[in-house]
């Protein structure tokens, strides 16, 4: 049998804005909204302040999303915050993140998200631990192939997850709220959680939905992909955005419906409890199904947005030149799909992922806070280039998105210094390297 000759190329624009919203919903609905409403309410607990946070969270997605959609429409090829930051900052910023991309960000998220999808598989068919493991690894290295075979493949299964889970997800308060008996008492309250408003236990719940909506940043990724960069990927990710907003809303107003937030507060299992609620016995296995389909969307998302990163980086020979080739017949960036499939299956199978989770969204929020002051930056140093879309609103729009970034990064960082040292000190390595980079790659 003759392979193939692989050479490096253009990646073929395949897709459209419904494969963009598909990957962002994919990636956001993950199994943070099934895990973050009981630690909110427990520091929330009142509706209207845990409600208010879920909101918040839905306006600056929609914020952030919306500059992002100007960059892209600004530099439509792939690699999403990675081509940003290098034509705002210049290569040295984006190679550090890069570098964060690649040890951590990507894969820590991608492995931590399989380790819940084979917790939950396990409970429709039994295994141990170990091979709940083998499972995670198992699921990043299939769906790293899925990806290969082509991208319309890839896009083909993640808008089959996504429809499939939206769905599920949306008859939960549908259903609850028509065929259940809860109590629409439980809605009452103020704004003010027993405790009063505090700085720390905000930072700390927005830094929790933050995390639920933080997929919407991966559009731009595939953005070298997209039929009509200009229109579809903005609509895209407002689709998304808005999308993801009316549901969280939607389920976390079902969950205080149905159980109150006291019950929401007391349970680690919220989405079970709510389910059982409104469908009885088998109310639990549906949830559990519908985990496995999202957390699985969210994987196979994930792996498909963050190797166009790696694969752009290549590109701009900051990066192997090996990871920049792709496949003459499937279209695919395939080495770098392999990459990513790799270090995150190796993340399972080394368990030590948990703690780098602690501060990835501390790394998180200083890339968005950069990516986003970029809208800014080159609105004043590069007035001249076209921008097919703008953001509405602007300033506002992104000056209200970096001031609840930063203030949120701030309190993070006085709560648990420790975690957050380490994120950085894994930035700060990241500059000796690119040094040594550059100059192995001149002398080369």
């Amino acid at each position: 049998m003759k392979v193939p000759s692989i050479s490096t190329g253009e990646l073929k624009r395949v897709l459209t804005y419904w494969d963009v919203a598909a990957l962002a919903v994919g990636i956001i609905i993950g199994s943070g909204i099934f895990a973050v409403p009981p630690s909110i309410a427990r520091s929330l607990d009142s509706f209207g302040s845990m409600i208010s946070v879920w909101v918040l969270g839905g306006v600056l997605a929609l914020c952030g999303a919306l500059c992002y959609a100007e960059l892209s429409a600004m530099f439509p090829r792939a690699g999403g915050a990675f081509v940003f930051l290098k034509e705002t900052y210049g290569p040295a910023v984006s190679f550090v993140y890069g570098w964060s991309a690649l040890l951590i960000t990507y894969p820590a998220s991608i492995a931590a998200i399989a380790m819940v999808f084979a917790s939950y598989f396990s409970r429709l068919v039994p295994m141990s631990a170990g091979a709940q493991v083998i499972l995670a690894a198992v699921l990043c290295l299939v769906f790293a192939l899925v990806n290969i075979l082509g991208t319309k493949v890839g896009a083909g299964v993640q808008r089959t997850l996504t429809t499939g889970k939206v769905v599920a997800l949306a008859l939960l308060p549908i259903a609850g709220f028509l065929l259940a008996r809860g109590d629409f008492t439980r809605f009452e309250g103020g704004m003010v959680p027993s405790g009063g408003w505090t700085l720390t236990g905000w930072a700390l719940a927005m830094a929790a939905v933050m995390w639920t909506f933080e997929g919407w940043a991966e559009c731009p990724t595939i953005a070298g992909e997209v039929k009509n960069t200009r229109r579809d990927v903005p609509l895209g990710l407002a689709l998304s955005a808005l999308s993801v907003t009316v549901i969280y809303v939607a389920v976390n107003a079902s969950y205080v419906y149905l159980l109150g937030i006291g019950g929401v507060a007391a349970t680690d299992n919220v989405a079970s409890d709510a389910a059982r609620v409104v469908f009885g016995s088998q109310g639990e296995f549906w949830i559990t199904l519908l985990v496995v389909v999202s957390t699985a969307s969210s994987v196979n998302g994930s792996l498909m947005g963050g190797s166009r990163v790696f694969y752009a980086m290549a590109r701009e020979g900051l990066f192997f030149r090996t990871v920049a080739q792709v496949h003459p017949r499937l279209g695919t960036p395939f080495y770098s799909l392999a990459l990513l499939g790799v270090i995150s299956a190796s993340f399972t199978m080394m368990g030590t992922f948990e703690r780098v989770m602690r501060y990835f969204v501390f790394m998180a929020a200083i890339w968005f806070a950069m990516t986003i002051f970029a809208v800014i930056r080159l609105r004043r140093t590069r007035p001249d280039v076209e921008r097919p879309f703008r953001v509405p609103l602007y300033p506002f729009s992104p000056l209200l998105f970096l001031g609840v970034v930063i203030s949120m990064a701030t309190m993070l960082f006085i709560e648990n210094p420790q975690d957050a040292l380490m994120g950085l000190g894994l930035i700060a390595l990241a500059v000796p390297v690119y040094w040594l980079w550059k100059r192995t790659h001149r002398a080369a």
